[in-house]
């Protein structure tokens, strides 16, 4: 009999221009693709202000954006704009013979030759008309998820791992009416220019692909920038679980915050999150699906946020297991610290997390969003250069001490969504107020 060879997946950095303004950084990748199509990423950074007004704040802005920039691109893009604690993300996608006209448009219309607060009715990415179109859309967001449970469970987490910090707030209702266009526009200000980043991906010449880049960057804005907010750190006050009469599932949110992208210990911590629950393989997939029948997907992710990441952990689980997988859950993890895994296990690992990157690499669209996600962490597109052998390089030792170190010992927080109190469950604590 023949044995079966596993393949081993390999990443390649793809080939990059790079040039850094006063006004942030261009990069520019000649990508060859099936289609005539180009795509580029602006990253706005943002600088929390007020800290429960934040994710509104953020909601509303991405908003106005999206309508604005549509309205810029017209028919010769299709535009988006996503919304995340601490940065707004636009995305553009046309036919490379456009994509010069899409950047410069995009670019005029952020530039501070727009509208300011003397004119607020004017049109403009945060003109008064448009700002009240933006906050109806987020109140019929709002309004349509009000009390579902994933939401409540969602705000419940983020107080318990951010506490007051603006991270640990959701977009509320109540705050909607105090965003207005002036504040939006000292909000979209906040943070320093030089760490806005422009990214295209196409095929042409290097030097039009970055002259498209630049064209992307908006002119550096009138207002002055805010003072970076403090980094956020864990409150006290553990895991709760929050009752929520007739749900069908009780719903396991824990987590933390823990670092990001940029320490050196982060790729240690990234294998030891998916082997703890990152891809179909893993031990929770393994131990609350397959062995208990408790959970159909649970997932362990990382998610780079700022300066550093959140470490998130998701079960929905019957109502009368709920007790038992949150014994599971820290049996594996103290597990995983031990270093109680194979050399196929993590072998396996690391396999799929190479191979995630190839494979997220693959399109220009998938090239685009890494690039981005790579530079909005305060990291050098060569980051991308050294991925495989950091991941390669790794040893069980490395992968169990950093799943003691920033998962087990600090120990994870958060909170259940449960239809009641229940023993071997966390004390019960109020739904969070909308």
């Amino acid at each position: 009999m023949t044995a079966t060879t596993i393949p081993v997946p390999h990443f390649t950095a793809p080939a990059h221009r790079q040039h850094d303004l006063d006004r942030g950084t261009l990069v520019a990748v000649d990508r060859a693709g099936t289609g005539d199509l180009a795509e580029a990423r602006l990253l706005l950074p943002l600088v929390p202000g007020p800290a429960a007004a934040h994710a509104t704040e953020v909601d509303v802005a991405a908003e106005a954006l999206r309508e604005a920039l549509e309205e810029a691109a017209g028919a010769l893009a299709v535009v988006r704009a996503e919304a995340r604690p601490d940065r707004i993300v636009v995305s553009a996608r046309s036919f490379t013979g456009d994509l010069a006209e899409v950047c410069a448009r995009i670019g005029a219309c952020l530039g501070p030759e727009g509208p300011g607060p003397a004119d607020p009715g004017a049109v403009g990415p945060f003109g008064a008309e448009r700002v009240d179109r933006a906050r109806a859309a987020v109140a019929a967001r709002l309004s349509a998820a009000e009390r579902h449970p994933t939401v409540v469970a969602r705000a419940g987490f983020l107080a318990a791992v951010y506490g007051g910090h603006a991270y640990g707030h959701t977009a509320t209702a109540a705050r909607l009416p105090g965003v207005t266009g002036e504040a939006l526009r000292a909000f979209l200000a906040g943070a320093p220019v030089a760490a806005r980043r422009a990214v295209v991906v196409g095929r042409g010449p290097a030097g039009a692909l970055l002259d498209a880049a630049r064209a992307l960057l908006p002119a550096p804005p009138r207002l002055a920038p805010r003072t970076a907010a403090a980094p956020p750190c864990r409150p006290a006050g553990g895991t709760a679980t929050l009752v929520s009469p007739g749900v069908p599932q009780t719903l396991i949110r824990l987590g933390g915050h823990v670092p990001g992208r940029v320490h050196p210990d982060y790729p240690a911590l990234q294998v030891a999150v998916l082997m703890l629950g990152g891809y179909f393989g893993s031990r929770l997939t393994a131990v609350l699906r397959e062995r208990e029948g408790l959970s159909y997907a649970p997932r362990a992710v990382l998610d780079p946020l700022g300066g550093s990441a959140s470490f998130t952990l998701e079960a929905d689980v019957r109502p009368d297991g709920a007790a038992r997988a949150l014994v599971l859950i820290d049996e594996e993890l103290e597990r995983l610290a031990a270093g109680a895994f194979s050399t196929g296990e993590l072998l396996g690992a690391q396999n799929f997390t190479v191979g995630s990157m190839a494979m997220a690499c693959s399109s220009r669209s998938g090239l685009a969003s890494v690039f981005a996600g790579t530079l909005v962490s305060g990291l050098s597109p060569q980051w991308l250069g050294g991925y495989e052998d950091r991941v390669r390089a790794l040893s069980a030792a490395d992968v169990a001490r950093a799943a003691r170190t920033y998962l087990l010992e600090p120990g994870l927080t958060g909170v259940l969504v449960a239809p009641g109190p229940a023993d071997g469950l966390p004390p019960v604590r109020p739904l969070p107020l909308s």
